[in-house]
């Protein structure tokens, strides 16, 4: 048996005015096998999926103060959505 591989996979991340979106290929994966972690005060993001043959991982620094919004997954497509917090910065500049 092949050892697992451990993947990064392509991923896409849109910024929008109040929220973030981010879309993860995570083809060959079950929805139940997908964990979504938000770390340090919602800073990084870690995608961990675990297949049969393949083993994904993305860590994504995100640039602003989040939330978790909701969470979908369709056709081997994981797409994230972060609400913007208001931010140190904006409340300096204000």
């Amino acid at each position: 048996m092949k050892p697992v591989t451990i993947t990064e996979p392509a991923t896409t991340l849109i910024d929008e005015e109040i929220s973030l979106r981010i879309l993860t290929n995570l083809p060959g994966i079950d929805e139940e096998k997908i964990r979504i972690d938000l770390e340090n005060n919602a800073s990084l993001i870690t995608i961990t999926a675990s297949g049969t043959r393949v083993q994904y991982q993305k860590k994504i620094v995100i640039p602003y103060d989040v939330r978790f919004l909701k969470k979908r997954f369709s056709d081997g497509v994981l797409e994230i959505i972060l609400e913007k917090t208001l931010t140190k910065s904006i409340i300096e500049t204000i």
